[in-house]
């Protein structure tokens, strides 16, 4: 771009055109950058450091993304490209880099070892990207066959927007390494670039401490809404699935601006809705009904932050307000961050096994986000033993995940005990290691199965008579299974989270991460709708919230 463009009566016009995340600590100063894209540092413009991001505007033409590789302390999160002024990514533009974003209209081709090795440094988690829009590039490698450009297993139930080109470019198959990124990925072909209509009548619902529901009405889009961008004070927070949900992590009785972009399946993005401008709640404790049963359990566990605080006593109050409370035996809502905190069954927070307190097994771990199975050995033992406690055709178990991993073998269980074909009670969110993967609901033989790739969310398995157990997944029945006098027994032993109890030993470990596992009665279906609404809530005033 000539002086002259950049000029208006004298005076610099430069807007900002570039944004990267996560390295503002270290790449602090426009020479630092210009060293890591390998431009003249007087190409930079309007530099300037947002916490651990940057932003700037980068003239002169079109330039190639390189230098991000695994070096640095902290690591590039994001990068996008506005104005479409990237023309390719370079030999190990990402490599080793734990990207999760890469937005790149115009880039054209990918190079060799781009995006290998994606993940931060010293073996923390891979699979970090979960967003690349590529639409315009029709080379990646030097070959069409599979280069390793994206290997060790980048993206994990992530969205790639590519060139309908690389579809039939390798002799009419799907190029080689963008058919290696598609496995437990969505792969969308750009076929169409109409942004969706702005959001005009967005709207505040129910005003929590430290959460805000949000409502809209779908706009007008030539392409399917996928998603929605949540900005509060103009910065990129989080997605909106749809309306009425909530947006959660913020401060009570604190002043924000929120807006929403509309993201169709293309990944065209709509221009900013109405601002809304809303002050958080500074409820007191009777808001949330402190009930006793909720004091009760917030003392025993020590929970301390607002966030446990409040989303322990609003899912605890609203399930006695429902009447669900006492269809509950126990309630594990792994809030703190110890296995001494996350022990305790909420419905009865005791330390014996008569009230069903956890002991754990194997090295999972232990966080506000939840209990992070390992896939190996980590496990808890209820001491909840159904066949001495309950009627096998009134009986019900639900479980909430925050993570959607490859198991390490087939038949993973998150919840459950058995010994033969015959006796199952178990509840499996994603218990295959092969594409596709499937959900496994049995409740004493009654088993419902339905194909899954995204074990993110609620699940429910409820059986209410001899011959039915119905399976619902994020407040939706997804199947139902019903046999004539299926009066199948539970096997005599305890049930296991993060696993199953199999004959009185522990396998087919799970290696998600649990947010909440119930042991409940049987639920009708609008009991198990009712349940769902209230953990979504829980969930989100907790800040736990990724389905």
């Amino acid at each position: 771009m000539s002086l002259l463009q950049n000029t208006v009566f004298g005076k610099l016009n430069y807007k900002i055109n570039t944004y990267i995340g996560g390295i503002g600590p270290t790449v602090n100063t426009p020479a630092l950058l210009a060293a890591k894209l390998g431009i003249a540092v007087n190409r930079i413009k309007l530099f300037r450091v947002i916490n651990d991001d940057i932003e700037c505007a980068i003239i002169g033409g079109n330039y190639e993304v390189k230098g991000f590789y695994g070096s640095d302390l902290n690591q590039v999160t994001y990068y996008k490209d506005p104005t479409g002024i990237v023309s390719g990514i370079g030999y190990q533009g990402f490599y080793n880099s734990g990207l999760i974003e890469g937005y790149f209209p115009n880039a054209t081709y990918i190079s060799g070892q781009a995006f290998d090795q994606n993940l931060y440094p010293n073996g923390r988690p891979k699979n970090r990207l979960k967003k690349l829009y590529i639409p315009s590039v029709t080379s990646i490698g030097s070959t069409p066959l599979n280069e390793g450009i994206f290997r060790s297993g980048n993206l994990n139930l992530g969205k790639i927007y590519a060139n309908p080109i690389l579809q039939t470019i390798n002799s009419g198959n799907t190029e080689g390494d963008l058919a290696y990124l598609a496995t437990n990925n969505t792969v969308m072909y750009v076929t169409n670039f109409t942004k969706p209509d702005e959001i005009t009548d967005l709207s505040i619902g129910k005003i929590y401490n430290t959460a805000l529901q949000l409502n809209l009405t779908q706009p007008n889009s030539t392409n399917s809404i996928d998603y929605y961008e949540v900005y509060v004070n103009g910065i990129y927070s989080h997605d909106l699935k749809k309306s009425g949900d909530l947006i959660s992590g913020l401060s009570k009785d604190t002043h924000y601006k929120i807006q929403l972009i509309a993201v169709d399946i293309f990944y065209n993005k709509s221009f900013l809705s109405n601002i809304i401008n809303v002050t958080t709640a500074d409820y007191s404790d009777s808001y949330y009904e402190n009930t006793d049963e909720a004091t009760t359990y917030i003392n025993v566990s020590g929970l301390n932050t607002t966030s446990d605080l409040e989303s322990s006593k609003y899912i605890i109050f609203q399930l006695i307000n429902n009447s669900l409370w006492n269809e509950i035996h126990a309630l594990y809502l792994f809030k703190g961050s110890s296995s001494t905190q996350h022990k305790w069954n909420a419905k009865k927070p005791i330390d014996t096994n008569n009230a069903f307190r956890l002991t754990f097994s194997g090295t999972g771990s232990y966080s506000s986000l939840g209990f992070q199975l390992n896939g190996t050995n980590a496990y808890a033992n209820t001491y909840f033993n159904p066949i001495s406690l309950v009627s096998n055709i009134n009986f019900g178990l639900t479980v909430v995940s925050g993570t959607s991993n490859v198991p390490t073998s087939n038949d993973a269980v998150e919840i459950g005990v058995s010994n033969n074909s015959i006796n199952i009670t178990r509840l499996a969110l994603r218990n295959s290691t092969l594409s596709p993967a499937y959900t496994n609901i049995s409740i004493t033989g009654n088993t419902c199965s339905n194909t899954f790739l995204d074990a993110k969310g609620i699940l429910t398995g409820s059986k209410t008579s001899t011959n039915k157990t119905a399976a619902f997944r994020n407040g939706n029945l997804i199947g139902t299974d019903v046999v004539a006098n299926a009066l199948n027994s539970f096997y005599n032993g305890n049930i296991y989270i993060g696993c199953e109890n199999y004959g009185n030993g522990p396998r087919s470990y799970s290696n998600q991460r649990l947010q909440m596992a119930i042991i409940h009665n049987g639920l009708s279906d609008s009991q198990v709708t009712k349940l769902h609404e209230i953990i979504n809530i829980s969930e989100s005033i907790a800040g736990r919230k990724t389905w």
